[in-house]
């Protein structure tokens, strides 16, 4: 066994045996370093500043539901495409938008919620203000963020 590998194995058990205060303090910061680290990584793989967003709003039902988890991958605007549901964000606005591609101009794209009847006010979407197309659904497993993101927020 190598010397760097004795040093994590020693620092390891260490860390097995805080206790108290002192492992509340340990695991929290893990968790966030961990979670920062995730996005950021996972971000920087995917090439967008929006890798994971949760849907907080009825507004894409029945296509997406409150709570599910979308994976997003940053892509250049001459691939977005008519029917693409992509991500963006709105200036001085904190969450990000999802929303059906449903024209494309060369100042930008016209977006809609597929539950919507009208397109979004705020368009045209600037290719600048978009994050990525998405690429992944999971159902559901964003529930209780989208709860908390629509009292924060609203939505």
């Amino acid at each position: 066994m190598g010397w760097s590998a004795l040093n994590v194995k020693r620092a390891w058990r260490k860390v097995r045996e805080l206790r108290g205060w002192k492992a509340a303090v340990f695991y929290v910061v893990l968790g966030v370093a961990l979670g920062y680290g995730l996005r950021y990584g996972l971000g920087f793989v995917l090439g967008t500043p929006d890798p994971v967003v949760t849907v907080i709003s009825e507004s894409m039902y029945p296509y997406y539901n409150v709570g599910d988890v979308l994976l997003v991958v940053g892509v250049p605007y001459r691939d977005i495409k008519v029917g693409d549901v992509i991500v963006y964000r709105l200036p001085g606005k904190p969450i990000p938008v999802v929303h059906r591609v449903i024209a494309k101009t060369p100042e930008g794209v016209i977006t809609k919620g597929d539950n919507n009847p009208l397109p979004d006010p705020w368009c045209p979407i600037r290719p600048k203000e978009i994050s990525g197309r998405v690429v992944l659904r999971i159902p559901y497993v964003g529930y209780p963020k989208a709860l908390l993101d629509r009292y924060l927020y609203g939505g």
